[in-house]
Parts: C-alpha cells; structure tokens; sequence
C-alpha cells in the first residue's frame, strides 16, 4: 500500500513495493510479531521506492526494471532493520551463539549486498558496456523493442510460409 499511495497507483511500483515489503520483512519474519512485519514492509517499500530514484538521479545509474531497488535497497534496510528492531535476541535456539545486534546485522548486509552484490555485479556491467554488449542497438532502441520484436516474428512468418511451398512443391513434384 505505501508504494501504491506514493507512486499515486504506478502499477510497476505497486506490484515492485509488494514483492519489497516481503523481502525486506523477510530479514526477521520468523521473529516479527505480524505488525511489526507489516510496517517493516511498508516503511522499507516506501525507502526502496525513494532511494531508486534519488540513486537514479544523484549517480546516473540506471535501474531500468526496479530489481536494485527492490532486491538491493529492501534487502539491505531489511537486513539492518531486524538488527535495530530484534536487538538482544539470539541469533539461534543454541544459547552460546552471538546475539542479534544492529552492527553485526549492518556488518552482514554490507558484505551480502555491497561486497557480494553491487560491487561484483558494477564491474560485470563495465566490462560488458566495453564490449557493447550491455545495450540494445540505437536503432533498436529508438524504433522501440516491439517494433523490433513484430519485425522479427514477420520474418520468421515468411520464412515458414516459403518453407511450407517449398514442401507443398516437393510433395506434389514427387506425386
């Protein structure tokens, strides 16, 4: 819902905040009383919705399908977010092992999605960019990918109507 009223009902935002919600709350589901979920999700969907566009803008990075944000941002704020809001319980049933703290849980975020993720993934895309592998053609682009796409299925259309006389031929050459 938070992303829905923010985006003012952008279906991709309110499908996106969703699926952000349940991951961010996902951090600490087993834990969470069900209104804690709730907000964790919302607050968090509504922080990813905001922070894909600032990260957008600020760094000219593009995150053309959300996926950063919704996986990136809500997994991160979820991770720290269960640190700060289950401070002080054991990490598992075993009592010797560490409690939950809000650095350990920011600790292991930085390392799952910075150190694991962004930076990994950054690098792949320059060398991909290197080699014009990253982009669609300008020509593609520009005309539009469903232009592209209908010109695509036209050929093979034709294609398989040639190949379709072209058995028809042989059949009847053959009779």
């Amino acid at each position: 819902m938070a992303t829905y009223i923010v985006s003012k009902g952008d279906p991709f935002w309110t499908y996106s905040g969703r699926l952000a919600g349940i991951i961010a709350a996902s951090a600490g589901n087993d834990l969470y009383h069900p209104l804690q979920a709730m907000l964790v999700g919302a607050v968090v969907a509504l922080l990813a919705y905001k922070l894909h566009y600032w990260v957008e803008r600020r760094f000219k990075i593009d995150d053309a399908v959300g996926a950063v944000a919704v996986h990136g941002y809500a997994g991160f704020l979820g991770v720290v977010a269960a640190g700060i809001l289950l401070w002080g319980y054991p990490s598992s049933p075993d009592p010797s092992f560490a409690r939950i703290t809000p650095w350990g849980n920011f600790i292991g975020a930085v390392i799952m999605f910075w150190v694991l993720g962004f930076i990994p993934g950054y690098a792949a895309a320059k060398v991909l960019n290197a080699f014009k592998l990253l982009r669609i053609p300008r020509e593609v682009e520009i005309a539009g990918l469903d232009i592209s796409a209908e010109l695509v299925r036209e050929e093979e259309a034709k294609d398989v109507a040639e190949a379709q006389r072209e058995a028809a031929r042989a059949a009847h050459a053959a009779a």
